[in-house]
Formats: C-alpha cells, sequence, structure tokens
C-alpha cells in the first residue's frame, strides 16, 4: 500500500495538467442585479421544476435534426427511434456534466442539443456504412474536441472580445434564417407566407416578450412556456400544427428500454475532412455560448475565460464520445437556451443540471419524445426570433466594449460582410462538398474570418512602446494622446484606458514637480489583453512612498512630503505600482489590470 501512493500521485497531477479544476483564480463576477437567480443561487422546487422544463423541452425539439438525417437516407423506424433515444441519453447526460462546476464542465447553465451541423456528415457517414460507421466518426469527433480543448487557453490572444462579438453577433443572424422561415410557415425559400402561420408565430413572439418586458419580476421566469403555451393553442385553432400529431403519438409506445447500437471499429477516410471542420466550428460556437453566458453573470465582464471554454468544449467531446458508443447523433451548446436564460433572467447552473436529468428521462419515454418533436414550428420560429435578437445585441455589446481601431473596424465590419454572403448569395452549392460545412451559416464563415482577419492584422503591432516627454509638457494632455493612441492601436477597453490616464499624469507630475528627474523622462506602455503596464523612466531618485498614510497636511509641506502623499494615492489609484530601477534608471511602474 506505501507505494501505491506516488503512482496515483503522479496520475493525479497528469489529470490536473490534462483537465484543469475549476479552483484556484477562477473569475468571481459581480452578479447583475436585474438577475432573478444568479449563477450559484438555489432555486425553490416549483420554479426550479418549471424553468428545467423549459429548457428540457427546448432541447427536445431539436430531436429533429436527427429526425431528419435519418429519414433523408432511409433509416428503419426502429433505428430511428433507437438513434433518439440514445441522443436523449447522451445529451441529458452531457448537460449535467457540463453545469457541474468540475473539471469536466464549464459549470454555466449550458444546455446540449443535437448538432444542425452535423447533418452533412451524418448522411455520408449513415451513407457509407449505416449506424455503425457513423458511431465510429462520432466517437473519433469527441475523441478531437477533447484535445482541441486543451488550445482553448493558449488562443485567447487570437479571440479578443470584438473577435467574440463577431462570433455572437452572427449567431445570431444564423438563427435568423430558420427563425423566420419557421415564424412565417415558408417550408423553403421560395415558398409564400403562410398568414395562419404568421399569426402564430408572431403571437409566440409578441407573448414572450411583452412578458419579458412588462411582466413582474416573478412572472418573467415563465416567458417562454407561456408564449409557447399560447402559440401552441393558436396553431391547434388554425390549423397549422402537424397533422397527424395525434396518430403518430398514439402509435408511439409510452414506455420502452433504449436500445444502444455499438460503433464499428473503422474510420471512412473521406470524413475526415469534415470531422475536421466540425471540430473546429464547435470551439467557435462552444466560445460563442459562453461568452453570452459569462457575460450574463459577471456585470464587470472584460474578457472571455479560457479556462471555462476548456472544460466546455471538453463536455462536449465527452457527449460526443458517448453518442458515439451508443448510436446517438452529435451534440453541441443550444444557443436557444441562453436566449431563454435572458428571458427568464435566471442563470442558475441548478437549473441546468434539473434539465440535464428531465432530458435523460425523455429518454426512456418515446411518446413524449415524438410529442416534442411536434411542436408546431410556427411556435418554434418565435422562440428563435427571440434568441436571435438577444444574441445580435450581446454580440454588438462586445464589439464596442473595446477601442475600435481602423484595423479592427475592418476587422468586425469585414467578418460580419463575409458571413452575410452566405446568408444572402447562393454560395454553398458552389463549392467542393468537403468545405460546405464551413460555408452552411454565416457563423462559421464570419466567426473563420474574424480570427484570420485579427491574426492578420496584428502585424506591425508593437506590445511595448514608448515616447519621450517634451520640456514643458503639459502633464495630463500629455499622457491623455499617448495612452488613447496606444489604447486605440491595442484595442484596450475604454474604461481602463480611462482610469490609466489620469494616473499615469499624476507619476509623471510627481516626478516632473518634484524635481526628481535629471533630464528627460521617457513614457513606455505595454498591452498583453491582461493587464496594461505603464513605465515612467529617468535618471534621478527613487520615489520613496510613505510605509504609512500620510496626513492632508503633507500636501502643504516641502516637495518630498507632497511627493510621498503622491506616491500613496498612486498606490491606490492603479492596481499595482512599484518604484525601483531598470537598467540603470530609475522607474515608476503602474499596471492596470485589463
Amino acid at each position: 500500500m506505501p507505494e501505491a501512493a506516488p503512482t496515483r500521485s503522479v496520475l493525479w497531477r497528469l489529470l490536473d495538467r490534462a483537465f484543469p479544476p475549476p479552483g484556484g483564480r477562477q473569475r468571481q463576477g459581480r452578479r447583475p442585479p436585474s438577475l432573478v437567480y444568479g449563477l450559484n443561487d438555489p432555486v425553490p422546487r416549483p420554479n426550479l421544476l418549471t424553468l428545467a422544463s423549459q429548457h428540457a423541452m427546448l432541447a427536445a425539439t431539436f430531436l429533429l435534426y436527427p429526425i431528419l438525417a435519418a429519414t433523408e437516407v432511409g433509416l428503419p423506424a426502429a433505428q430511428t427511434t433507437s438513434m433518439l433515444t440514445a441522443c436523449a441519453l447522451c445529451i441529458g447526460i452531457a448537460t449535467v456534466l457540463q453545469c457541474l462546476p468540475t473539471r469536466f464542465g464549464s459549470g454555466y447553465l449550458a444546455v446540449h442539443i443535437p448538432s444542425p451541423g452535423a447533418i452533412p456528415l451524418a448522411l455520408q457517414a449513415l451513407t457509407l456504412g449505416g449506424m455503425g460507421l457513423w458511431g465510429a466518426t462520432m466517437f473519433t469527433v469527441g475523441v478531437a474536441q477533447i484535445f482541441v480543448a486543451r488550445l482553448a487557453r493558449p488562443l485567447r490572444v487570437l479571440l479578443p472580445p470584438e473577435v467574440c462579438g463577431v462570433a455572437v453577433t452572427m449567431l445570431g443572424v444564423s438563427l435568423a434564417g430558420p427563425a423566420f422561415r419557421r415564424a412565417l410557415g415558408m417550408a423553403t425559400e421560395s415558398a409564400e407566407v403562410a398568414p395562419a402561420a404568421f399569426m402564430t408565430g408572431a403571437a409566440t413572439l409578441g407573448l414572450i416578450v411583452a412578458v419579458t418586458v412588462f411582466a413582474p419580476r416573478g412572472l418573467k421566469l415563465f416567458a417562454m412556456l407561456t408564449g409557447a403555451s399560447l402559440g401552441w393553442v393558436l396553431a391547434a385553432m388554425l390549423g397549422v400544427d402537424h397533422p397527424d400529431a395525434a396518430r403518430i403519438i398514439a402509435d408511439t409506445p409510452l414506455m420502452a428500454w433504449p436500445e444502444p447500437t455499438l460503433p464499428d471499429l473503422r474510420i471512412e477516410p473521406s470524413l475526415l475532412p469534415l470531422m475536421a471542420l466540425l471540430v473546429l466550428i464547435n470551439l467557435v460556437d462552444v466560445l460563442s455560448v459562453t461568452v453570452s453566458l459569462e457575460r450574463m453573470n459577471d456585470a464587470d465582464w472584460r474578457r472571455a475565460d479560457m479556462r471555462a471554454a476548456q472544460r466546455a468544449v471538453t463536455a462536449c467531446g465527452i457527449g460526443n464520445m458517448l453518442n458515439g458508443l451508443s448510436g446517438g447523433f452529435q451534440s453541441g451548446l443550444s444557443s436557444s437556451s441562453v436566449g431563454l436564460a435572458f428571458a427568464t433572467q435566471a442563470t442558475a447552473r441548478v437549473i441546468g443540471i434539473a434539465a440535464g436529468a428531465l432530458i435523460f428521462a425523455i429518454a426512456f419515454f418515446p411518446k413524449a419524445i415524438v410529442a416534442l418533436t411536434l411542436i408546431p414550428s410556427p411556435v418554434i420560429g418565435g422562440i428563435l426570433l427571440y434568441t436571435s435578437a438577444y444574441l445580435v445585441v450581446a454580440g454588438m455589446d462586445l464589439i464596442v466594449s473595446r477601442r475600435l481601431s481602423e484595423r479592427r473596424v475592418f476587422l468586425v465590419g469585414l467578418s460580419v460582410l463575409a458571413g452575410l454572403s452566405v446568408a444572402l448569395l447562393p454560395l454553398k452549392e458552389q463549392i467542393p462538398a468537403a468545405l460546405q460545412p464551413l460555408f452552411s451559416t454565416p457563423l462559421t464563415v464570419a466567426a473563420c474570418s474574424a480570427i484570420l482577419l485579427n491574426i492578420l492584422f496584428r502585424i506591425g503591432i508593437a506590445r511595448e512602446t514608448g515616447e519621450k516627454v517634451p520640456e514643458g509638457a503639459h502633464a495630463f494632455p500629455f499622457a491623455r494622446d499617448f495612452l488613447e493612441k496606444q489604447g486605440d492601436v491595442w484595442g484596450a477597453r475604454r474604461d481602463v484606458i480611462a482610469a490609466a490616464i489620469p494616473t499615469v499624469a499624476q507619476a509623471l507630475e510627481l516626478i516632473t514637480d518634484s524635481g526628481l528627474a535629471e533630464g528627460p523622462v521617457e513614457l513606455r506602455a505595454r498591452f498583453d489583453e491582461a493587464h496594461l503596464d505603464v513605465y515612467l523612466l529617468y535618471d534621478g531618485e527613487i520615489v520613496q512612498p510613505p510605509k504609512e498614510r500620510p496626513s492632508p497636511e503633507a500636501l502643504l509641506g516641502d516637495a518630498q512630503e507632497v511627493a510621498g502623499f503622491t506616491a500613496y494615492m498612486l498606490q491606490r489609484l492603479s492596481d499595482h505600482v512599484r518604484f525601483g530601477r531598470s537598467q540603470g534608471r530609475a522607474r515608476i511602474a503602474l499596471r492596470f489590470d485589463h
């Protein structure tokens, strides 16, 4: 027994390195006052059941995607039912794992749903090798996602808020197309608007918005449930629900044990390009959803928490491995659940855990699965329109949170236009089949364009720069012009630059007015996405800050007392300050957290 302890210790360290736990420096944000139930809040049982049911019901409606794939390739009814039950089981487990604050989940209210982007891959895999090859393909994608999750943190520099903002905005735009088609009753792009479907979709959307905006705080929790219920009743009255819904539900058994399908032990090489694209698309999609959830839970949000994103991708990988082993359908995070969380102003992770448990339980009730997939299309369209509107605005808010230089203006503008080109032009049919998933939605095109343009536009931007302070220059205008110029180049947060300007000006006045500098003063700045460091270099004496708080009368004393008071204030105005020497010159180093 004593010899086993070192081995366990080594294995535990390897586990910590591969799957970092959420502890340590995990960010604890300030709770927005509008939230009814915050991330860590307990939820009373009646409200918990209602909120979780809304998320579970919304997630189950997306089982339409595996139904579409199965119908397209002509899978037998037994295999289709098996795929649906296995998918419900796996997304339920993955949702619980995702919402738990462990090393294998983000800890946010993030619900898993079948991924629509996986339909092209599913069609090819099912055609080439049936359920066995499809299971092996999903399992391989899941393993790849777990490995790619390790790259999430190093990519933080390449994924600043403006890139994340483009992704979130275009996530909303990507939902807008199918949402409008459903809400207007347009089965195809050339179909005409169906008045009954329009009335149903408009009523659903209008009631959700009305409850969200005008209802008392407690009733906001039931916004989506209220809108969906009224929409379903109206759809039945107007005859826009599924014509054979009653017969289909009646022919489906009430309860049944899931019958998983084991994967083959082979991979089709021709599917590898599509698999790689899906892994990349999932990474961008997960980052967009987690950033939206972070902003909802943190009133002082600054930048993406890449540790949380890494764990979110890991949970997606585990979920897809389970789907592969059981014959389910590839899954990802639901952007619609983000809109639902915003509508209800409830982001408690316990809601997601309960929703995952409900989705898991649905797998044993085929009749419930079929009933949820028969929710009238205009009702789903109204819900998706609400989600789309929230995501578009949330993405714009992310974009303008930073100072926009010419580089960033073109990064955002060109990326958005690239994404819109997919929605406005028939480009998908004119590119090779292997690349079509990349052009399947505005999100993937815009996000990839933003990442590539961010890499391109970083060329020529120095991480550190400096200027000599002209003799007789006024401290505040010089510090303002220097920091605003560099803030635009670096894309720094507006509030951080605004807070740094008076502090740096005060430090500059301390050096020049007290006679500490024996010659010119050099002002330098360095930026690394996490910190803004400003250095004042000069030849002369080092500033000696007082060890105790000086009295206000020090401002009426000699130059040394005034300098000591100013040095003390610098320690209070910046996040960190150091007085010392660097390469033989005296230095004041000011740090501002970004």
